[in-house]
């Protein structure tokens, strides 16, 4: 298989299990929040106190894109910028309580929804399906 061929069918894929995913929490969430948004989510959480430009780094998005996400996220009660102490020129970025909920909940949307997707499949081959796609975003990385 040619590499063109590989990124094709994990585009696919990706843009597939998005919109999958997207529809699940559209139909089961409380709060309504988009796959980028909880991404974001995740991304505060992991690192509590986040500043807008590394994520804007990490996520690949220009700091206005990013910049709108989060306003979202606070107009929702799911995130709250505080001035950082060490630079008055910017915000630190951390989750709420209200947060953490919402987040605990999409989690679980996304566990049932892999669960659903995996069942029926041999756990061997779910193993080695992680592996290949372990080694070739390591791969991808070093690009």
């Amino acid at each position: 298989m040619s590499e063109e061929l590989l990124i094709t069918s994990v585009g696919k894929l990706r843009n597939l299990l998005h919109r999958v995913l997207k529809s699940r929490y559209a139909a089961e969430a409380d709060v309504k929040l988009t796959v980028e948004e909880f991404i974001l989510l995740n991304m505060i959480e992991a690192h509590t106190d986040q500043i807008l430009q590394n994520i804007a780094i990490a996520t690949g998005k220009n700091k206005s894109v990013v910049m709108r996400m989060i306003d979202s996220l606070e107009q929702k009660g799911l995130a709250k910028r505080t001035v950082n102490p060490d630079d008055r020129r910017e915000n630190l970025l951390s989750i709420t309580d209200c947060g953490a909920v919402v987040l605990s909940q999409y989690r679980q949307i996304e566990k049932r929804l892999s669960s659903e997707l995996l069942s029926d499949i041999p756990a061997d081959k779910i193993a080695c399906f992680f592996e290949v796609a372990e080694l070739v975003a390591r791969r991808a990385g070093n690009k």
